[in-house]
């Protein structure tokens, strides 16, 4: 679809988005909603009242004029229900106000859970594409504040209109060609709301992209994860001066907007002012020819001046309607994104245990957005207790096959089975919770250690002995033993008293992590990068004891540890290329036993002490 095809749709989507923003903030306070319309609609009745009664106290006021034996108590009455109709729309406003703060600050939270909910079930593939970002940070800007916009909008209307529907009475009854003298001088102001919030729209929606941008530049100049290097290769000015660049050019086309539509508006404003003194000139001729009476002037003139401010304020809030929904289009899009990968509808139970093993049939996979698959006609088959180590070059679809065996993705063709069970037929839950995985760039929670622990099994989060047993395991308790608080230390210096692990020892809690899982499957995809190789050494060969009758993959880059597995596959280009224990492979002499050889070489010509 053309975005100008999209403009055109726009008017259409804001009738139909209303019924569902509606739902959506009745489902985070209905009893809240209620009592805001409630409000909003009373407060809607008072203005026309309060014109009555001010006639009256006019028309009693000029006809108690050199009367002898004048009767203060009606005159005195309409004064203290002109007064208690002020006290009581003085009230509502503040009500109004504290109700319309309790509901925004409710539907608030509950937009907010309502994204994160959808950011959780949307698959993998969808954050490796750029326009979900763009689509994710649109509704990040539109989902928590402008739902509650257009509600209070679509109130505040509902009440102009009663409001109106008063004053239209009195106008019409007056004279007619006044009435609709008013409606046609507040008509310019509508357009230029409608086509000024139409334009602003449009130029954030195309600043999205870059916008994004600049808050990854304000991201690397704050972020402890660049700040070294940004300092070291004297980056600061060269990214600052991006960023200003970026956001002076945002600002700039914000100014040229608001100078055009400030223009426009005064001719607006001045074509309403001609309005309201015409129509006001005419009553007083009408007075002083004695046509109507002076209270009935000043109650005319003020329904002049509160019809053409509720006309305007009709038309304006249609306009913000209109410019509103336009925000919650966006906010809505990223709500209707459908996740592919899905548990079925009747989940079969995963295999306890694990008795035939795992098989990969001719097995292809694409990436989304790639012109060529990963991986190309794979065929395996791993025991319930094999240990199987994976091996290849970067990009050769290692860490892609793992993720396959997740479900993070779905194949192409071909066929993944666990004991003769498609893994598709799988809750995704129960899969994903007998399938544990440590990847390279496992997630480093800025929270105490336990949680970093204990995320590997939510069943047993607050079990410290089992928590304890897994960092032994993993090699982690000595360093956890030496920290100030222990198991309940912050990990990272984003929060006060946190403290800051290097590399080696936060994936030793990462491994302590993988260690939580009841999982039948564990996968283990380079995580002891930054282990020393005696470290790494010892760690696996832990790791093997510890997962002894379990179906295990790892992979990494050093010969000295995949030989411990009981059979090594080695990939070139998504393809398995071979397949054996490693005195098979080098006596093969292909790829493995070229790299071996290489690494061996590069270990060979370290000097030695």
């Amino acid at each position: 679809m053309t975005i100008q095809a999209l403009r055109q749709t726009r008017i259409w989507e804001m009738l139909t988005n209303t019924p569902r923003l509606i739902r959506l903030v009745w489902s985070a306070s209905p009893r809240w909603l209620l009592l805001s319309l409630a409000v909003t609609l009373l407060g809607s009745v008072i203005p026309v009242v309060q014109l009555y009664v001010s006639k009256q106290i006019v028309d009693r006021v000029v006809h108690s004029i050199n009367q002898p034996n004048l009767d203060w108590q009606p005159l005195l009455v309409w004064l203290g229900l002109g007064l208690g109709l002020t006290l009581t729309q003085g009230g509502l406003n503040q009500a109004n106000t504290f109700v319309s703060q309790v509901l925004n600050d409710r539907f608030t939270l509950h937009a907010n859970d309502v994204m994160l909910q959808q950011a959780v079930r949307l698959d993998l593939a969808h954050y490796e594409l750029p326009e979900f970002y763009d689509i994710l940070t649109r509704a990040q800007q539109s989902g928590s504040t402008y739902p509650v916009k257009v509600l209070s909008t679509l109130s505040t209307l509902a009440g102009q209109t009663i409001t109106f529907s008063g004053l239209m009475i009195l106008l019409v009854s007056f004279n007619p060609a006044i009435f609709m003298l008013l409606m046609l001088t507040s008509i310019p102001a509508f357009w230029v709301s409608v086509r000024f919030s139409g334009r602003r729209f449009w130029m954030l929606r195309k600043q999205t992209q870059s916008g994004r941008f600049a808050d990854y530049l304000q991201r690397v100049l704050t972020n402890e994860n660049f700040v070294k290097e940004v300092r070291l290769f004297n980056l600061s000015d060269h990214l600052l001066s991006q960023w200003r660049s970026i956001r002076s050019s945002f600002n700039d086309e914000s100014s040229r907007l608001a100078a055009q539509q400030t223009s426009i508006r005064f001719g607006a404003s001045l074509a309403a002012n001609l309005g309201f003194y015409a129509a006001y000139a005419w009553a007083i001729v009408q007075t002083v020819q004695g046509h109507i009476s002076l209270g009935q002037l000043t109650m005319y003139s003020g329904a002049f001046q509160q019809s053409q401010n509720v006309i305007q304020g009709i038309l304006l809030n249609v306009a913000l309607a209109y410019e509103f929904n336009l925000y919650i289009s966006q906010f809505f899009e990223f709500l209707n994104l459908k996740p592919q990968i899905v548990s079925p509808p009747e989940a079969i139970a995963f295999p306890m245990p694990i008795e035939r093993g795992l098989v990969l049939r001719d097995v292809t996979f694409t990436y989304p957005g790639a012109s060529k698959p990963t991986l190309r006609n794979l065929n395996l088959t791993v025991r319930p207790d094999e240990s199987i180590a994976l091996v290849g070059v970067n990009g050769a679809g290692k860490t892609t096959l793992l993720k396959l065996l997740t479900r993070f993705y779905d194949i192409d063709s071909g066929e993944i089975t666990i004991d003769g069970i498609p893994i598709e037929q799988f809750d995704l839950m129960e899969l994903r919770r007998n399938v544990g995985v440590i990847f390279q760039d496992f997630a480093r929670y800025h929270l105490s250690v336990q949680d970093n622990i204990g995320f590997g099994d939510l069943r047993e989060y607050r079990n410290q002995a089992r928590i304890e047993k897994a960092a032994i395991e993993a090699g982690a308790h000595e360093i956890i033993a030496k920290l100030d608080a222990g198991y309940e230390t912050m990990l990272g210096k984003l929060f006060p008293r946190g403290a800051e692990l290097s590399g080696g020892q936060w994936q030793k809690i990462g491994l302590a992590r993988a260690f939580m899982t009841p999982a039948q499957i564990l996968i283990l995809d380079e995580p002891t990068a930054a282990l020393d190789a005696i470290a790494e050494y010892d760690l696996f060969q832990r790791f093997r004891r510890l997962t002894r009758g379990k179906m295990t993959f790892l992979v990494s880059h050093r010969f000295s540890t995949v030989r411990m597995a009981d059979r090594i596959v080695v990939l070139e280009k998504g393809r398995i290329v071979e397949m054996g224990s490693h005195d098979e492979l080098m006596a093969q002499g292909g790829l493995y036993e070229r790299m071996f050889s290489l690494q061996a070489s590069t270990y060979g010509e370290l000097p030695v002490r």
